[in-house]
């Protein structure tokens, strides 16, 4: 972003808030994700559409008007650092996993998807719920490396089932790892019973855990049955369990498309508790949606309702493999163009939109994150004074060790949480990973975190008292002082690799 002469960069983290991942009964298949043809290379046909775009436009730069200053945004893709960083050790090693460096430079744009269930063709071959095989199949790929680092796996459940399907988001969440919830009325029938009892009882069991839930839809009557739902679902939270109702969060899928200037819709997705996905929506109608929408907002003054502006509610979603590339380069095109800036869209417009209401949804950015099991387990202090001489960051070695520890299958990686710096505004390059060991298969939460930049570097394992903050730590903060008090009450310190590993196994493995 250059403007009067200074020139700032804004990193953006991307994430497809729509896909599927299975073998529907209708014949669409993803089955894996990094196969010719699977979601990977979607990702890569999409960033490659963008660029050709670009040439053919000259859109990759432009100038336009922000804050009532002559402004010229230039777009890149970047790959989200720690992951890339993850990749380069990787192909250092020369072993297992080594070609996913060379791999995913072709998809840098698009930094993690949603994924959850087709109508599988094999979801009923287990007799505790309709979808327990899909659930399964979905957890196997999102809470497993490389996969973890790139998928965000949601369940599925029928809740015509009734008591069957409360226990299976339980059963998802707390046994699976999966993070949030995909419903389907058309697809199982149940088109006439959305606002149902059985279905609110669903959405408040999927509150208890913080877990977003999807629905799709077909057409303006199944979207204003659904916002029906939400509000008869928020009366009975008020009543029955009032502290759930910010955990309430649904997602109503496809609405924009064929809804642009209808407020009855507008007015059903801006209301507390609830989403809608951008899927299906491409082209000029993508462009005339952002400005109808964001031109009714404001001059209803839709702020009051929820304290969220008109971005927080929209989320980037391509519904892949459904709709191809070309669908989901139509849509982005949209959301970074000229266009976009000019009739009153920001960066942080933008940052929301493609990946942050996202991120802001799942459980484990909303409740807690410790390790109730885990008791005054050592941290792991990683040195390196010798920096200026031989360059290499306290930091890279923490990445060195996780590579070498998944290579020598020792560790998995289940899941990558980002941390952000003092807001939603910035995220940094410390991380929370999930790991699992190989040989106990006990989780550990485990934050990676820069003390010293480039020279002081830990593993902080998560304890029963010790909660993340997804914002960050600041030395001289009393809450913060305890935390690293407790940190550094046992602690081992490493100044080379060898060491580190040799540590981090005896440790954590």
């Amino acid at each position: 972003i250059e403007q009067e002469g200074k020139t700032k960069i804004e990193n953006i983290f991307v994430i497809d808030a729509h896909s599927h991942l299975g073998q529907d009964v209708d014949g669409a298949t993803m089955m894996n994700p990094l196969t010719s043809g699977g979601t990977f290379d979607f990702w890569g046909n999409v960033q490659g559409r963008i660029k050709a775009d670009w040439e053919k436009t000259g859109e990759q730069s432009f100038i336009t008007n922000i804050n009532g200053k002559s402004t010229r945004i230039t777009w890149s893709f970047t790959p989200y650092p720690f992951t890339d960083k993850l990749y380069t050790a990787l192909e250092k090693l020369g072993k297992k996993h080594s070609d996913l460096k060379e791999k995913s430079k072709f998809y840098a744009m698009i930094d993690q998807c949603v994924c959850f269930p087709f109508k599988d063709t094999f979801r009923d071959t287990h007799p505790e719920a309709l979808y327990r095989a899909s659930n399964i199949n979905v957890s196997r790929f999102t809470t497993r490396f490389p996969f973890s680092m790139k998928l965000i796996g949601y369940g599925r459940c029928d809740p015509m089932e009734g008591e069957k399907a409360v226990k299976e988001v339980r059963y998802m969440r707390e046994v699976l790892g999966l993070r949030g919830l995909k419903l389907h009325p058309r697809s199982e029938g149940w088109i006439d019973k959305i606002s149902s009892e059985k279905v609110i009882q669903v959405l408040i069991e999927a509150a208890s855990f913080s877990m977003p839930v999807i629905f799709d839809t077909r057409g303006r009557g199944s979207i204003l049955e659904i916002g029906n739902l939400i509000e008869s679902t928020r009366k009975e939270l008020k009543v029955k369990y009032p502290d759930l109702l910010p955990h309430l969060k649904v997602i109503i899928a496809h609405f924009a498309q064929g809804n642009v200037d209808d407020f009855e819709v507008y007015n059903t997705i801006v209301q507390p508790n609830v989403y809608g996905d951008l899927s299906m929506l491409h082209g000029a109608g993508a462009g005339n949606f952002f400005e109808s929408f964001r031109k009714w907002f404001h001059s209803h003054n839709k702020e009051r309702v929820d304290n969220r502006i008109w971005s927080e509610y929209l989320l980037y979603a391509s519904d892949y493999p459904y709709f191809g590339d070309v669908h989901s380069q139509k849509l982005l095109k949209y959301i970074i163009n000229k266009q976009f800036f000019d009739t009153g869209g920001t960066i942080t417009d933008i940052k929301n939109i493609l990946g942050l209401n996202q991120i802001r949804i799942l459980p484990e950015y909303t409740l807690p994150q410790q390790q109730k099991d885990l008791k005054n387990p050592p941290s792991l202090i990683v040195s390196n004074p010798l920096f200026s001489q031989n360059s290499g960051s306290a930091f890279d070695i923490l990445i060195d060790t996780i590579a070498r520890l998944v290579v020598e299958n020792k560790v998995e990686i289940k899941k990558l949480y980002l941390q952000f710096k003092d807001s939603w505004t910035e995220f940094n390059n410390d991380v929370l990973l999930t790991l699992s060991s190989k040989k106990t298969q006990q989780e550990i939460n485990i934050l990676l975190m820069n003390l010293i930049k480039d020279r002081v570097s830990i593993f902080a394992p998560l304890q029963s008292n010790l909660e993340w903050k997804k914002f960050g730590y600041k030395y001289f903060n009393p809450m913060d002082r305890a935390f690293f008090a407790k940190l550094f009450e046992v602690n081992y310190l490493s100044m080379d690799l060898n060491k580190t590993i040799e540590t981090f196994s005896h440790i954590y493995t």
